[in-house]
């Protein structure tokens, strides 16, 4: 745990007590004057900035209680801001506590609104700490912080007034009502000749009980337990002038007990409680009561700088880690590595006595210089069956009606060339065909061969990719007018891919005057068949992706 600085400021003193390791390890007094504000601020400069509390036990302390409509965020913060602001506009050091709502009626929020009234006795103790940019974490009233020790001390009543002395020579009364604060007041010891501490107390609690009742806490069934911790060395003082009424009861508690339960470690030499208090705070930890934001700057300056040094730490831990991790890779590989080494070494070697065993085959200049001109100019382009058939796979894909058979493709110097193919005669024949009229030739998939194509050429340029496709096309009855339609429409989709160009070679039923039209007629209407016909299909090398 962190090195903390804890301030308990009286009417009569400033104790300061440095906690180390969670323990208090250093305790000063500093009187409430002149000299003793120069003395605080030398001992402040040595303290090297710990985190500082301010805890208040004055009798400037004012509370008071309120009701405000029940709003939520930032509208129920500005109606305390303002409602603090009126009430102590003479004080910078006000604080709001919300304790809940009314159980009926409009059932607004309880408030409790708390100050420090005069200024004067908290303003030159925070001057100081500001002149040496103490990191000011708050400003508590003990009165209010004192409430987390009931359930620790295991004081939860219904009705509990807290008795606690201070190191400045005074009894702090703080009346609980179900855990929370609803009054408090700082009464001095000023003992006359013949008066106890004990008759002292008895007497401050009956006042206190009376206005209590006078403000309507208690039901002639309620009880006030009075909670006093005392040290067993002022017990004898205190304990015999204590009598309990039907509603008053006295709980002594020993200090060193309650010590003990929380943790502190030494006990307390005395009544005094400010160390139970600052043992609980450091324990516990509590938000900020009376402290403005301009006095907490440094605070969050602190807190910044641990921060960035909390990030620099995890930043530098990931790098090292990081670092590590690549050490250690690159040691466990570093055997791998000389054996890679090695063996590249030997095949290199023997590369190298392979190649001198081999015999010198020189090429000329020229020859090498012409090809790879050949190959840039005519190989690197050539064109492919498998760039050249997908475009023109999509468009059969969108009619299902037709079914490729077979295609011849070749690479050729013009588009005037024709692969051959060896037809396929369908299975289901349609009942319609055409023949040929005598005198004239039926058309025929013939091949030919473009200019610059004779058989005497060793390399064709493949400027232009041909394609010869024999498909059938579904026919429903005699009704070829679909089936036709069908063709046509492929031709026109591949005549739309870029750099394409198709043509019917065969038509499925040759409609043309040079043809004569046979058929064969049942009673019964014709089954579906398959007619058979033929396209060409050219696409030239610049239009390859």
């Amino acid at each position: 745990m962190a090195a903390k600085h804890i301030l308990y400021l009286t009417n009569t003193g400033l104790v300061s007590l440095v906690a180390r390791g969670g323990r208090l390890t250093g305790r000063r007094v500093f009187a409430t004057n002149a000299p003793g504000r120069e003395d605080f601020g030398a001992y402040v400069e040595g303290l090297n900035g710990l985190a500082t509390y301010v805890l208040t036990d004055l009798a400037e302390e004012d509370f008071r209680l309120d009701t405000i409509p029940h709003l939520g965020g930032k509208d129920r913060e500005a109606v305390l801001s303002r409602k603090l602001a009126q009430i102590f506009r003479n004080s910078p050091y006000r604080h709001a506590i919300a304790q809940g709502r009314e159980p009926d009626g409009r059932r607004d929020d309880r408030v409790v609104y708390t100050a420090i009234t005069n200024g004067e006795l908290l303003r030159p103790w925070i001057e100081i700490l500001e002149k040496h940019r103490v990191p000011l974490e708050g400003i508590l009233s003990s009165a209010v912080f004192s409430e987390k020790l009931l359930p620790d001390l295991g004081l939860t009543f219904p009705h509990a007034l807290l008795v606690t002395f201070t190191p400045g020579g005074a009894i702090r009364q703080t009346y609980f009502r179900e855990r929370e604060i609803k009054f408090s007041r700082l009464t001095p010891v000023d003992l006359e000749e013949g008066d106890t501490l004990g008759g002292l107390l008895a007497g401050e609690t009956a006042r206190t009980w009376q206005y209590l009742d006078s403000q309507r806490y208690f039901t002639p069934a309620d009880r006030l337990e009075v909670c006093v911790l005392v040290h067993a060395k002022d017990r004898a003082a205190v304990e015999p002038a204590l009598r309990d009424f039907n509603q008053i009861h006295y709980r002594l508690v020993d200090i060193e007990q309650a010590a003990a339960k929380l943790g502190l470690k030494p006990p307390p030499l005395g009544s005094s409680a400010e160390n139970l208090l600052a043992h609980e705070l450091l324990q516990r930890g509590a938000d900020n009561h009376f402290a403005p934001p301009e006095s907490r700057r440094f605070a969050q300056v602190r807190r910044f700088k641990i921060g960035l040094q909390a990030l620099s730490a995890c930043v530098l831990a990931a790098g090292l880690g990081y670092g590590g991790w690549n050490l250690f890779l690159a040691l466990q590989n570093r055997e791998k590595d000389e054996q890679t080494g090695q063996r590249v070494a030997t095949i290199k070697q023997e590369l190298d006595e392979i190649q001198r065993a081999m015999p010198t085959q020189g090429v000329a200049g020229e020859t090498m210089r012409d090809t790879v001109a050949f190959y840039a100019g005519a190989l690197r382009g050539y064109p492919s069956i498998g760039e050249f058939l997908v475009p023109v796979s999509g468009a059969l894909a969108r009619f299902p009606r037709v079914q490729l058979s077979q295609l011849a493709w070749q690479a050729a110097e013009t588009d005037a060339a024709m692969p051959t193919i060896q037809p396929i005669q369908p299975r289901n024949l349609p009942p319609v065909k055409a023949l040929a009229k005598a005198g004239d030739a039926t058309p025929t998939a013939a091949a030919a061969k473009g200019p610059g194509e004779s058989s005497d050429s060793p390399f064709v340029p493949g400027r232009v990719t041909v394609a010869l496709f024999e498909a059938t096309v579904r026919v429903d009855g005699s009704g070829f007018r679909p089936a036709l339609a069908e063709v046509e429409g492929l031709v026109k989709e591949i005549n739309g891919l870029k750099g394409y160009k198709a043509s019917i070679v065969d038509s499925p039923l040759d409609i043309t005057p040079k043809v004569a039209i046979l058929g064969r007629f049942a009673d019964a209407p014709a089954s579906p068949s398959e007619a058979r016909f033929t396209f060409k299909v050219t696409r030239t090398s610049e239009a390859a992706p």
